[in-house]
């Protein structure tokens, strides 16, 4: 790649020549020197000719490209920059280096060592892929300044080779840059909550949702990181409206359904369940939890049968509870044949086998029930 870097910088200068006529002594020195791969001698001749020709832009615009050859991209947009104040004349030729600089160290970070290390299971490999990576990104970032891509995987490569301090710097940097952006905010917010920096990371979401209220990652990350802090109502508001935005994922309507049933609120997970295997029936987890939830809700009229003094209240409440078991059933015996190797399935449609008087049905399930939980031990 230097050497194709070195080519455009020759062509670059043979349009230079074409286009100059006398030059001073120093600078005419130091273009002969680079065609003729002399980078130190020039690299000298043009620190003297930039102190004593500060006001010439071809004097800055050559120091840079010999910078940047160094791999020094600060000082190479720093003379870039000088050569642009005094005349636009290499514009093109910065603009076209600098993003060959940014594309060959942005690619390179990328391909060779930041998605290696997201497949690297060795720690302290995955550790050094991580710190390579973010160096080329962090050259790709001086190379190009105003550019914005290097800076998410350069943040998370820093936390993952063990510099949070420096992450943060860049991901707070990248926002500076881009301060409008809600997707970009959402990703930032994302990074604070893995480095466990919660309020930040609760202010970075509710900052996308100021500017998009309709962004469904701020909101289902607000609703995770709300459960985490056992903030139920406000963890429900964010994922009912995550869920009105996006109704086919199913991840949404299930963490809801796993709150409500963290907090006993069986008859409330149910609609919720029932919403997640719409989307998702081949969800084993989601069957066995609505099968729990019938069931608990369910026994509160069983317990309230098992304490009622009189007949009346007595007939009242056995009547709710056969209508929740007739009205689970057939999900049930749907669920078991998904998923015959559950043995809490089985035992769930024994119960309500058994409530609804099929003897010989429950003692069947009661007995797969078993069978099944005696191959698991």
């Amino acid at each position: 790649m230097k050497k194709l870097i070195g080519v455009l910088i020759l062509i670059s200068l043979a349009g230079v020549i074409l286009l100059t006529g006398c030059r001073p002594p120093e600078i005419e020195g130091a273009v002969v020197d680079i065609q003729h791969g002399l980078y130190d001698k020039a690299f000298d001749n043009l620190q003297i000719a930039v102190k004593k020709y500060p006001n010439n832009p071809e004097a800055w615009y050559l120091l840079g490209t010999l910078y940047g050859r160094k791999e020094n991209y600060e000082k190479m947009n720093e003379c870039f920059n000088k050569s642009l104040e005094i005349s636009p004349q290499y514009k093109k030729e910065i603009e076209r280096l600098r993003f060959n600089y940014f594309a060959e160290n942005y690619n390179n970070g990328l391909k060779n060592y930041y998605m290696k290390a997201r497949d690297e299971q060795d720690p302290e490999k995955r550790k050094e892929l991580f710190k390579k990576a973010a160096e080329k990104f962090l050259k790709a970032h001086y190379a190009a300044p105003d550019r914005t891509e290097p800076l998410q995987p350069l943040s998370v490569a820093f936390v993952e080779s063990g510099d949070t301090t420096s992450g943060e710097k860049f991901m707070e940097k990248a926002v500076s840059m881009n301060p409008n952006s809600d997707t970009l905010l959402v990703t930032v917010g994302d990074f604070y909550y893995r480095i466990g920096k919660m309020d930040k990371a609760i202010q970075m979401y509710e900052k996308a949702l100021s500017i998009n209220p309709d962004n469904v990652m701020a909101h289902v990350s607000l609703g995770e990181l709300y459960s985490k802090e056992e903030k139920w109502d406000k963890a429900i508001q964010h994922f009912d409206a995550a869920m009105k935005l996006a109704p086919d994922n199913e991840v949404i309507p299930m963490n809801i359904a796993v709150i409500y049933y963290n907090n006993e609120k069986y008859e409330e997970a149910i609609p919720y369940i029932k919403k997640t295997l719409e989307l998702s029936p081949d969800n084993k987890d989601m069957w066995e939890l609505l099968s729990v939830c019938y069931l608990q809700k369910a026994n509160v009229y069983v317990e309230k049968y098992n304490s009622a003094e009189d007949e009346a209240r007595q007939k009242e409440y056995r009547a709710k509870y056969l209508e929740i078991y007739q009205e689970v059933l057939p999900q049930l015996e749907e669920a078991v044949q998904r998923f015959p190797d559950s043995a809490l399935l089985w035992n769930n449609i024994g119960v309500v086998y058994a409530q609804l008087g099929d003897k010989a049905k429950a003692e069947e399930a009661f007995k797969k029930s078993k069978e099944l939980e005696g191959n698991s031990q």
